[in-house]
C-alpha cells in the first residue's frame, strides 16, 4: 500500500530540501526541545497555478509511513494521497514548513533512516475544462438518475475528481521525490548540576 505512495517517488524530482533541527524550549513546539523538520520546496513553473502540496515520511522497508495533512500527521492507509495544503489561488513559488515529527519525542530514533518526500501537482487549464465538462454531463443526467435512485451524494461535488487530476499531474510529471533521509538527532537537553 505505502509502496504505491512512495516507491514510485524514487524518481528524481525536486525542488525541495529539508533538515532536522532542535526546537528551542518554550517555542511553538512546546516547553521541551524536539526535532523539527525544516522544509523548503519550490514549485517551479507551476507557481501561481492552483494546486496541491504533499509531504510525508516512509520507513526504509516501505511498510510504515505518515503524511502531513492540514489536521496534522496521519498514517497513510491507501487511496488518494492526503495532501498537506491546497492552493486554490495558486501554488506559492516557495513553500516552507517547520514541523515536529509525529511522535513528539526528543530524538529522531523512531524515524532513523526514513525518507522524507515532498511533491506538488497543478490544476491545469486542461484539467479545469475536464471538470467543467464532467459537471455539465452530471447536471444533465441528474434528474433522471435521481428519479431512478442512482444519484450519489459524491456526484454533487467535484472535489475528489479535482484531487485525483492534480495527483495524476504530480505522478505523471515526476513532481515529487525524496528530499531527506532522516538522521539521528537528539534534542534532549544535557543534564546540569551535580551531586552535593
Amino acid at each position: 500500500m505505502l509502496a504505491g505512495l512512495f516507491t514510485a517517488m524514487a524518481s528524481a524530482h525536486a525542488g525541495g530540501t529539508a533538515t532536522v533541527e532542535c526546537s528551542k524550549p518554550g517555542d511553538a513546539f512546546g516547553p521541551n526541545p524536539v526535532p523539527v523538520l525544516q522544509v523548503t520546496y519550490n514549485t517551479g513553473s507551476d507557481a501561481s497555478t492552483p494546486g496541491l502540496f504533499w509531504f510525508g515520511i516512509i520507513s526504509q522497508d516501505q511498510t510504515l509511513g505518515s503524511v502531513l495533512t492540514p489536521q496534522g500527521w496521519q498514517n497513510y492507509t491507501g487511496g488518494l494521497y492526503p495532501f498537506q495544503a491546497r492552493y486554490d489561488n495558486g501554488l506559492l513559488q516557495r513553500i516552507t514548513l517547520s514541523i515536529p515529527f509525529p511522535d513528539g519525542a526528543q530524538t529522531t530514533a523512531a524515524f532513523l533512516g526514513y525518507s522524507v518526500y515532498a511533491g506538488h501537482g497543478a490544476y491545469s487549464y486542461a484539467n479545469r475544462q475536464k471538470v467543467a465538462d464532467r459537471r455539465d454531463s452530471l447536471n444533465r443526467v441528474k434528474p433522471e438518475m435521481v428519479a431512478k435512485g442512482r444519484w450519489r451524494p459524491q456526484f454533487d461535488t467535484d472535489d475528489t475528481y479535482i484531487w485525483s487530476l492534480i495527483q495524476k499531474d504530480m505522478v505523471d510529471n515526476n513532481k515529487y521525490g525524496p528530499i531527506l533521509k532522516i538522521p539521528y538527532v537528539d534534542c534532549t537537553p544535557p543534564l546540569v548540576g551535580g551531586n552535593s
